[in-house]
């Protein structure tokens, strides 16, 4: 476990509050009101009240979510019945998503709006980082200017890479040209406005087209500028006026309507990003077929995120993996903070921890690394029945690695992780992961992934993990130009876009093994680079006992003897 303390700031007074326990998921939501119930019975005498809010979608009671007083009986008279479902609320301790359904069906009120008023009586908040970070969505009954607050920043690692979603902004050609079609026949300002936008749209598919010409076009059709299109925006303020008119003189919800309403949203958070964009950002342009792509790419969050953290008394930034600790205190604006490394509570002994050093897994090694990936990962889950996960860094990959594994292994039965599952297909998955298997289960999933972090198969749920190269993110266009970011700002351009995010990778998934003091399992590193300086400096303490294995009989040989040990 890392943990960041920034520095504290004095506000003339020892009182605090509330208190901010801002997650990166849902899941991780759940720890915080078990953290809080550990509390509770263990200190009687600390009345805490807590409130978790929860997005609108998840927590909405109707089939179909529409916030319109004609639509919602949970917000028609909202204001009406607030105070009576709010006093009755003031006895609960622990608003969770669950109860805050409960109370709002009893008293008729919309559950999120419920949760959002609640927490003005609350101590603690547990939510999103949306509600501090994000300049859309941030709590503006809280951060409108700085208070006595504390946050509490939980997967802290996942912090950089979120607050630059959350500065950026894009758009397509498509949307205008579909609403300008939806529109139909006539002439109007409106049309007139969203004909001039797509034109610009059109000057940039025939440059992408030019530049990719005079390159190699191995990243395809895409070029990036350094500064906004100053043209691009104006015409997009011109457009706002009819937009808004139009939308104003048609209330009734169709197919115009929804589309227009999304480009109106779309629009207005292209030109709050418009009005940040400095050096920290870049304008990338991506022409494909008849399709442009516009998107303006925060490269460096640090400052938003020093801005918000400015909002509070203090932070505690914490995670499992925060290595090396100054990447993390420059990327999430805290670089004075302090950093403290806690070892391990499981014992070093309970976890085996090997690597196989004599093959490559890079991208233009792979065919010729699944042979050896292969036979590696058989080895492993051979050692012993149990459950186990491999982690590739890309789809492709594991696609290839499990094809192959299935045809050359077929006693053992094997799972594969599907692109873009939905929440009853991650349970499902994870529910075949059963304490006390008969017969070995190994899953094949991404690094990075839904199942990368955040996962809980404590005991022999799960026993070993392969993790198939440093887990180093995809070599395209935005990643080297932050590459060429940091490599000017910071002098480690390779490190800051390539190593330190895959390193983070390959810790979290070695994390799944080991949950409680009992727990007892293997972690697999498959590749040459793992040997290196510049990757062992990145691994915990608690690895020094890695051993390095070039064959597989010595690792069969390892292996028997950590599980009979």
């Amino acid at each position: 476990m890392s943990v960041l303390f920034p520095a504290l700031k004095s506000m003339g007074n020892e009182s605090v509050g509330p208190i901010f326990y801002l997650t990166a998921r849902g899941t991780t939501r759940t720890a915080a009101e078990n953290a809080l119930a550990i509390l509770r019975d263990t200190e009687p005498e600390l009345h805490l009240r807590s409130v978790t809010l929860t997005a609108k979608d998840k927590i909405c009671l109707c089939e179909t979510r529409e916030c319109t007083p004609e639509a919602c009986p949970y917000a028609n008279g909202y204001y009406a019945r607030i105070k009576s479902a709010l006093w009755d609320v003031l006895d609960v301790p622990c608003l969770t998503a669950e109860t805050l359904q409960e109370y709002a069906e009893r008293h008729t009120v919309c559950p999120f709006e419920l949760g959002l008023d609640s927490s003005l009586w609350s101590d603690v908040i547990i939510g999103d980082y949306n509600y501090l970070f994000d300049p859309v969505v941030h709590l503006v009954r809280f951060f409108e200017s700085a208070g006595d607050y504390i946050f509490l920043v939980d997967e802290a690692h996942n912090l950089p890479g979120r607050a630059r979603e959350m500065h950026s902004a894009a758009l397509t050609k498509t949307s205008f040209y579909e609403a300008k079609k939806l529109l139909g026949k006539g002439k109007s300002s409106l049309k007139n406005a969203l004909t001039k936008v797509n034109d610009v749209f059109i000057e940039w598919r025939h440059r992408a087209e030019e530049e990719t010409a005079a390159r190699d076009g191995r990243f395809g059709k895409t070029f990036f500028l350094k500064e906004r299109s100053e043209e691009f925006d104006h015409l997009l303020n011109r457009l706002c006026e009819p937009l808004e008119a139009w939308l104003d003189d048609h209330r009734e919800p169709d197919e115009t309507h929804t589309a227009l309403l999304q480009l109106y949203f779309d629009v207005r958070a292209w030109l709050r990003v418009a009005d940040t964009f400095d050096d920290h950002f870049v304008l990338q342009i991506t022409a494909s077929g008849s399709e442009v792509r516009a998107a303006q790419l925060c490269l460096d969050p640090s400052a938003f995120l020093a801005d918000s953290f400015a909002l509070g008394r203090a932070a505690v930034l914490f995670s499992a993996t925060l290595a090396p600790a100054s990447y993390y205190k420059d990327l999430c604006g805290v670089p004075e903070a302090r950093a403290v490394a806690l070892r391990s509570p499981f014992p070093a002994g309970n976890q085996g921890l090997f690597c196989i050093g004599n093959v490559s897994t890079r991208y233009k090694d792979r065919d010729a690394s699944l042979a050896i990936v292969e036979e590696s990962l058989a080895t492993m889950v051979r050692a012993r029945c149990g459950n186990y996960l491999a982690f590739f860094p890309s789809y492709a990959y594991m696609e290839q690695a499990y094809a192959q594994f299935k045809e050359h292994c077929p006693e053992i039965n094997c799972i594969k992780q599907e692109n873009a599952m939905d929440e009853q297909q991650k349970a499902a998955f994870l529910a075949q992961f059963v304490p006390g298997p008969s017969q070995t289960l190994l899953g094949f999933a991404v690094m990075g992934g839904v199942f990368g972090e955040g996962v809980d198969l404590t005991g022999d749920r799960l026993i070993g993990v392969g993790i198939v190269g440093p887990g180093l993110p995809q070599v395209g266009p935005r990643q080297e130009q932050l590459r060429d970011y940091f490599e000017q700002t910071r002098g480690s351009g390779f490190d800051y876009a390539y190593r330190y995010p895959g390193m983070n990778k390959v810790l979290q998934a070695a994390g799944r093994v080991i949950r409680t003091p009992r727990d007892k399992g293997v972690v697999l590193l498959i590749d040459n680079r793992f040997a290196m300086p510049d990757y062992r400096r990145l691994m915990p303490p608690h690895w020094s006992h890695l051993k390095m294995i070039y064959d597989t009989e010595k690792l069969e040989r390892e292996l028997w003897r950590f599980w009979e040990e």
